[in-house]
């Protein structure tokens, strides 16, 4: 990514525009306004509509790839292979990327806003539904794997544009896995991708202007 003119601070304003909205949204669940419910009554009959045995076999399965469990492992491994890969100030900055995205801000708001879940879930679930950890721990994890494989990997033109469609498209998989599966309304799921686009961005805002940065590489 070009870092002159207008360009320069792009990530920054991506990242601030993606808190801003979280916090919309998180102001509007915990003062039960009106267009929260406007939001999650327009979206749940469209991704919940025709449940049958195969998709919800299917988003359980898929689900578990964005859980907690999977995302601290995955996290873990991909620390400690930034380590022995490309050095320490680099698995600090993944770490602490993956801590903040994954754990820190969704587990706040939780238990901040306290939202229960929708009624009948699908599977067996426990704690609270504000913001969704499973759409922010995938967007932060899979989008920061994006940005490390475009950062030191990735060479082809047309690889650096097909590998993120692909993480974005199994992101928005795990995003629609939660809402079918009715363990959270769709501003929950909304909210935590704000929360992972936020992070990722800063993250990468960070390291664009010096921070942890090797060989002079940029985005």
């Amino acid at each position: 990514m070009a870092n002159s003119g207008g360009q320069k601070y792009l990530l920054l304003i991506i990242s601030l525009v993606s808190y801003l909205l979280f916090l919309f949204l998180w102001i509007g669940v915990s003062f039960h306004l009106s267009f929260i419910t406007q939001i999650d009554d327009t979206l749940i009959p469209l991704l919940q509509g025709g449940v049958t045995d195969s998709k919800t076999l299917f988003f359980t399965i898929l689900t578990q790839l964005g859980g907690t469990i999977a995302m601290i492992l995955f996290s873990l491994i991909t620390v400690i292979i930034v380590w022995r890969k490309l050095g320490v100030r680099l698995a600090i900055w993944a770490g602490a990327t993956f801590f903040t995205g994954e754990l820190l801000i969704p587990q706040i708001f939780k238990h901040i806003t306290l939202r229960q879940r929708p009624d009948d879930p699908l599977i067996p679930i426990s704690g609270y539904s504000f913001p969704s950890g499973h759409a922010a721990g995938s967007t932060t994890f899979y989008g920061f794997l994006a940005i490390l494989l475009l950062l030191f990997y990735l060479k082809k033109k047309s690889s650096k544009v097909v590998v993120p469609i692909l993480f974005a498209l199994f992101i928005l998989l795990i995003m629609i896995s939660r809402v079918y599966l009715s363990v959270h309304y769709p501003s929950d799921v909304i909210a935590g991708c704000l929360v992972g686009i936020g992070t990722i961005t800063l993250s990468a805002f960070i390291y664009e202007h010096g921070f942890f940065r090797l060989k002079n590489r940029r985005l």
